[in-house]
Formats: structure tokens, C-alpha cells, sequence
């Protein structure tokens, strides 16, 4: 069996010089870098114009579903503001309304206990004097009192049936809640209380929580109060279809509901602009709402997210993820404020250890301000308040290096998470899909220390925005349209570097298989079908397991593009394309058996388009990374990354894989990033961290630096030394963060 190149031959050769493993990245991979002033091309614009201290807002949060907003009213501002000022926060975000309204003269009840108190005008008197800004959550559509949607306000009430109730959950401590409707007075009562709070009291901004429709609407998702049904009937003249069994629906009620949620949704867009101008109209303060995850940056109606000037984002799983998720966040241009821990069912205490430093570091190194999502333990349970209030201390003291400063763009990886029908695979234990390669290549780069930036799909319709980045990223990206097919080639033909793998352009708008890559030109493969020979040697290294078993990836002797150090060295394969190269392709590693080594397909192909270079995977290595973080497969893919780049990477370092960086610049200046996180960040998430492994001997290059008597380093003193054009900074011990400022 050949090795797949049956329809061309190579008409380019790449050459690299020897590498020894494990000696850093230039020692294993081989280079053709131009050196150049990195200079770097201009930002996006933002989403909305957040004033520059929401980027070093260091915020906690209330909400009052809970202590000591409920079940009892236990409310103290002083006492809050006190261990805001103590713990170094700056910001509070201070609900309005939750179960009850913390606030008078609005139509909304207050908590039993309250009897005429002002809570909002409490913590800003107290919040004012020691130099705390509070934003307003004043939530839209969400969840009131049981007494309040049934007895003092019934006619706000989302009724789940003609003339029914609302849905009632319990939700937190206290009273049941119930759902509401904007198609009812309460539309008024809403945008009377915003007005109230942004005319009347001095709010630094105010968040919205989600602007979606149908807000905790079960089943459905439909409301029969009047306003509902009298007004989709006059848009459309059809009336809301009702059963009470859901397998009762005709498909042309259920089609008729899907009318009725766009229509929904039309009116809660034109909510939103009502919204903003009022706010606007009094004060320009900034409008903040949550987007809760990447699912929903990729599939929210824009025109919800557009009048935002900034975000809130409920990050609460791995180090890894909150990484990628800030990114992600600041290359679409969005302000962002992730979460800091998560909801837990204990108030009034506050346990959480390194975990909640380390991701206020890593928040901050990202670009993102943390916000602190449950801290009222704080206020009476001081033990752990070391682990906020240290990181706070120093990032409130070197504010300056964070005001203005944005990720450097290097390798853009595409976040994906759209898997074609039948198109995701999966073994016992591991698995082959659009979302597990994403985040596994990100997750390479990132682990081996090089700059990398996690990019909403979206980019790929921007030509300027993808101009910024020297490495473009596409991990099993499925589907691509014409038109971002066009903006890649674009990207590629200007010098632009082009990492594909897997099934990346392999299927069409309507999620089905075609017979060519739609990059076919650049990537210089072609699928081959698996039919005689090669089918039956397809078949006979398989498992029941899942996947292949018992073959590899395996550098051509000959071939330069990944250097030396892969030489003689087995990859494992995980799920595969079959393919062939075409003319200007060249296998540069072959999918091989194990016994013998016999080629049986082209693993990684290499061409080149225009000024630019570009490699093709077969094989979903970055979803086997993401399953199994064996050392082998996250050189691979930071190899094949920086292969591909025509100038050097930012900056390099030698330091475990538990060593999270990131480089950020305003203008000419630069701040690197080193955030440890040595716990158990392969095991479990959302749990608590007591102990943090010193990380010892740190080296970080950084080529074409000349000079360093700017160069700062908080909190621990570094050494340097310049080697021609390469600074080389040497870190004795790093902590839980640190920071090189050039």
C-alpha cells in the first residue's frame, strides 16, 4: 500500500534544522521567520463603550434571593462595605429586585422585614465614602414572589394556561417564586422602575441579567395572559393554540407557537431599545447584560447582544476552559466580568481556597474583571479572605498595567461546537467532535505556552479582524460557507498560517458529507474513499473499543516542516479522514501500522498558498488531546501551530504546563502573565484548592526585545540577560501569579 500521494507530486520542500525534545520551542521545531518589529495590527472595536474601570473592576456580587436578603431581611450596608473596603473590592453589583424590590416608590412589594427601608440608598452611602462603585441589577423578566405575581401584583403574572397561574418553583431560601410576562403591566412597571433608579440615585452602571425571551417559562414556552394573546393576534391574525398534553399539538399548532416566540422575541428587541435610550437619555453609564457561556455569543439574537457595553459570564468550570471563555470574550471585542466561583448552597460561609485566586488571576491575565459570585460569607466568616483579598491587593496596586491592555493576537483557534449529523465519533473513552477539538487545540497552545486566543466563528467573516493574527487555528470546523471559505483563502494567499485538521470544510451549509474540502485548493487534500485494499487494512486496525488501534502518525525522513525531533518518533492516531495529496501537497507525516511501520495513508500534509503556509491534519488529534493530555499529542499540535507562522511567536518559556501565560499590549507597551495553577486541573472542577505547588527555575524569552531597563516584575524580583536580540528573563519561583511588565 502506498501512501496515499497517488494523484501529484510535492512541488515544494520545506527544510528545517535538528531539534532535541523537551528544550523549549525553538529547540523542537523548525522555523522561517522573518524578524521583524512585532508590531501589532489595531484591536476590533469594543461591543459598546465601556468606560476603561470596568477592565479593573474588582466586583462582588449580591443577590437577593438569599442571605441576608432572604429568607430573613439581614441586610447591613456598612457591614458590607466595610469587607469590600477590607478585602480590596471596588465595585458592588447591588440588586433592585430579586425575589422582592430592595428599593420604594416602585410597583413591586418589598421583603416582609424591610418596613420602609431603602437598601440601594443604604449601600451607596456606604459604598461612596470609601471609594466603592455600585452597579444596579435590576433583573429582566426574571422570577418574583409568589405573593407578589398571585396577590399584590396579579396581573404580572405569565399565565401557563387560559386563565392559569404561573409556574411556580421554589428557587431559593424563602418564599416560592413565579413567572412573569412583559406583554403585561408589568412591561411599565419595569422601565418606570429603571427610570426611577438611573434618575434618582447615583448608580456607576446597570446590569440587566439575560435579556431572553420566555424566562423560565417551562414546557412550551408560551403565555396566554391578554397581552400575549391579543397581540399575536393582531400581528398575525392566528390565536395561541393551547392543550394540556404536549402530544396533543398538531404540527401546525406547534408551527404556529414558533410564530408566536419570534413574534415574542420582536417585542422584547424593541424592550431593550426602549431600555437603553431611557438609561442613556439620563446618565452614560454603562448597560451590562449576561451572556452566560460561548454557546450563547454563538447563537443569541445580535441585535440582544449589540446595545450591550459590556458582560457578565457564569465561567465556573476548569482553569482551562475560563481561559479559553475570556479570550474568546475579548477578541469578539466584548468587556467581560466572569464569575469567580459559583452559586453553592451556603451563604453565610466562605470556604474556597486557591481556587478563587487563581481565577481571579487568570481572569485578569485574559483580559476579563472577576466578579466574586457568592461572597457574602465573607462578611461574618473571615478565614479565607486571603485568598480575594490578596490578588485584589495587587491588582488594585498595578491597576496601570491592566487599563487599556489587550491580548496579543497570535494563533487564533475557531470555537466550535457544531457537529454535522452522524459526524461526532466516540471510543470507551474518548471522543472525536467539533467541541472537544477546539478546545484541545487551544488547550495544547496554551499548555505548552504559546500565545493563543480562543475566536468566535464570526471571525471568519471579517477579513480585518482575522488579519491580526499570524496563525489560524481549524479544528474539525465542519462546515464553512463560500464566502469565509474566500476570507480564509484571502488570509493564507497574504501570509497568513493555516492549521486544518480532520473534517474541517467537509460538509456543506445542510450538514451533509461532500465529496471535496471546500479549502481543497489550499489544504491540497482530497478524500479518498475506502474501498478495496485500503478498506480492509481500515478494517483490520480498528476496535471494538472504538477508533483505530495499533496505528500512528510518523514523520517522513525527508521531510523538514516539523524538525528533527519527530524523527523515529510514533504519534498516536486517533479518528481520521482517508484522504490523498494532490499536486503541491506533501505528506509530511503518514498514518503508519505498527508492525512494520508500513505507510498506509497521508497523516499531515503540507502545502503552501500565496506567501502562506499551511498544514492538514487527518487525524482529530487536538479531541484525543483534549481526552487524554498525553505530552506527545500537545507537542504535535504546538508544533504544527508554530510551523506555520512566518514570524516568532511573542515570547517563549520553559515552565510545566500548570503554568498558564498570556501576553497583553497597549501600544508599545507589554505585560506577560504567569498565572500557577499546579492543583488538580485534570480531575475535578468547582472544587476547593488549600494547596498550590511552587513552580521553580522559570525562563521566558522574548525576541526582538532589545534592552530592559523598563522591565518591571511583581511580585517576585527576576533576572535578565540579552542575548543578541533575545531578552532572556529568568523567574527563581513563582508563587500563585506573576507578572513581567516591558
Amino acid at each position: 500500500m502506498g501512501a496515499g500521494n497517488s494523484t501529484g507530486t510535492s512541488t515544494s520542500r520545506w527544510r528545517g534544522c535538528s531539534g532535541v525534545p523537551g528544550k523549549g520551542i525553538a529547540s523542537s521545531v523548525s522555523f522561517w521567520y522573518v524578524f521583524a518589529a512585532l508590531a501589532l495590527p489595531p484591536a476590533p472595536p469594543a461591543a459598546g463603550a465601556a468606560p476603561d474601570w470596568m477592565r479593573t473592576a474588582r466586583v462582588f456580587l449580591f443577590d437577593a434571593y438569599q442571605y441576608p436578603f432572604a429568607p430573613r431581611l439581614e441586610f447591613d450596608a456598612e457591614a458590607v462595605a466595610r469587607t469590600c473596603a477590607e478585602m480590596h473590592v471596588n465595585t458592588i453589583r447591588f440588586p433592585v429586585i430579586g425575589k422582592y424590590s430592595t428599593i420604594q416608590d416602585v410597583r413591586f412589594s418589598n421583603h416582609p422585614d424591610q418596613r420602609g427601608r431603602d437598601l440601594l440608598a443604604e449601600m451607596i452611602a456606604a459604598a461612596r465614602p470609601r471609594g466603592i462603585r455600585v452597579v444596579a441589577y435590576i433583573g429582566t423578566g426574571h422570577k418574583l414572589a409568589w405573593s407578589m405575581v398571585t396577590r399584590d401584583y396579579p396581573e404580572y403574572a405569565q399565565r401557563t394556561s387560559p386563565g392559569g397561574p404561573p409556574d411556580r418553583n421554589h428557587f431559593f431560601v424563602g418564599e416560592d417564586h413565579g413567572t412573569i410576562c412583559w406583554n403585561t403591566p408589568y412591561r411599565k412597571a419595569y422601565l418606570e422602575m429603571l427610570e426611577h433608579v438611573v434618575r434618582d440615585y447615583d448608580v456607576d452602571g446597570i446590569y440587566f441579567d439575560r435579556w431572553t425571551p420566555h424566562y423560565f417559562w417551562p414546557g412550551l414556552r408560551v403565555c396566554y395572559c391578554d397581552g400575549c394573546r391579543r397581540g399575536f393576534r393582531q400581528a398575525g391574525g392566528e390565536e395561541l393554540p393551547y392543550h394540556e398534553k404536549r402530544a396533543d399539538y398538531t404540527p401546525k399548532e406547534l408551527a404556529a407557537i414558533g410564530r408566536y416566540h419570534d413574534w415574542y422575541r420582536e417585542e422584547l428587541v424593541g424592550i431593550l431599545d426602549q431600555a437603553r435610550k431611557l438609561v442613556k437619555s439620563h446618565k452614560d453609564i454603562p448597560l451590562i447584560a449576561n451572556i452566560n457561556n460561548p454557546h450563547l455569543m454563538l447563537t443569541e439574537d445580535p441585535r440582544l447582544i449589540a446595545p450591550m457595553d459590556a458582560f457578565l459570564y457564569e465561567r465556573g468550570a476548569s482553569m482551562l476552559e475560563r481561559a479559553e471563555g475570556v479570550s474568546l470574550a475579548r477578541a469578539a471585542g466584548f468587556g467581560i466580568w466572569p464569575y469567580v466561583g459559583g452559586y453553592h448552597n451556603w451563604p453565610r460561609v466562605a470556604y474556597a481556597g486557591f481556587d478563587y485566586s487563581q481565577e481571579i488571576y487568570t481572569t485578569v491575565a485574559f483580559g476579563g474583571a472577576p466578579i466574586v459570585a457568592q461572597p457574602t460569607g465573607y462578611i461574618e466568616h473571615t478565614e479565607n479572605r486571603e485568598f480575594v483579598r490578596k490578588p485584589f491587593g495587587l491588582l488594585k496596586e498595578h491597576e496601570g498595567d491592566l487599563r487599556g491592555f489587550d491580548n496579543v493576537p497570535y494563533v487564533a483557534v475557531v470555537y466550535n461546537e457544531k457537529d454535522p449529523p452522524e459526524h461526532a465519533k466516540s471510543g470507551w473513552f474518548w471522543k472525536a467532535d467539533a467541541r472537544s477539538a477546539s478546545l484541545g487545540a487551544f488547550a495544547a497552545c496554551l499548555y505548552r505556552h504559546v500565545q493563543v486566543s480562543s475566536a468566535l466563528d464570526r471571525i471568519l467573516d471579517h477579513p480585518e479582524s482575522l488579519a491580526r493574527y499570524r496563525v489560524l487555528y481549524l479544528a474539525d470546523v465542519t462546515s464553512l460557507s463560500q464566502s469565509r471559505i474566500d476570507n480564509i483563502r484571502e488570509y493564507v494567499r497574504n501570509g497568513g498560517g493555516l492549521v486544518v485538521s480532520y473534517a474541517t470544510s467537509l460538509y456543506g451549509a445542510d450538514g451533509k458529507r461532500q465529496d471535496r474540502f471546500g479549502l481543497e485548493d489550499v489544504i491540497r487534500v482530497r478524500p479518498r474513499k475506502a474501498e478495496g485494499e485500503l478498506a480492509g487494512a481500515m478494517y483490520t486496525y480498528s476496535t471494538i473499543l472504538g477508533g483505530p488501534n495499533d496505528l500512528y502518525l510518523l514523520a517522513r525522513p525527508a521531510a523538514g516542516a516539523l524538525g528533527a525531533a519527530w524523527k523515529n518518533r510514533l504519534v498516536p492516531l486517533w479518528f481520521y479522514e482517508p484522504v490523498e495529496t494532490l499536486e503541491g501537497g506533501e505528506s509530511v507525516m503518514d498514518i503508519v501500522t505498527g508492525d512494520g511501520r508500513r505507510p498506509v495513508l497521508p497523516g499531515v500534509v503540507a502545502s503552501r498558498y500565496g506567501k502562506g503556509r499551511v498544514l492538514y491534519s487527518a487525524s482529530s488529534l487536538e479531541s484525543l488531546f483534549t481526552g487524554n493530555n498525553e505530552a506527545v499529542l500537545g507537542d504535535l499540535i504546538r508544533d504544527m501551530a508554530l510551523s506555520v507562522s512566518a514570524v516568532p511567536p511573542p515570547f517563549e518559556m520553559d515552565g510545566p504546563s500548570g503554568l498558564i501565560a498570556n501576553l497583553t499590549a497597549n501600544g508599545n507597551r507589554r505585560v506577560l502573565h504567569l498565572v500557577n495553577w499546579t492543583g488538580n486541573k485534570y480531575e475535578k472542577n468547582r472544587a476547593s484548592e488549600y494547596y498550590l505547588g511552587p513552580i521553580e527555575n522559570v525562563k521566558v524569552r522574548l525576541p526582538a526585545v532589545k534592552g530592559s531597563a523598563g522591565l518591571r516584575s511583581y511580585p517576585a524580583k527576576v533576572t535578565r540577560r540579552q542575548r543578541g536580540d533575545t531578552l532572556e528573563i529568568a523567574i527563581p519561583r513563582v508563587g500563585e501569579y506573576q507578572a513581567v511588565a516591558w
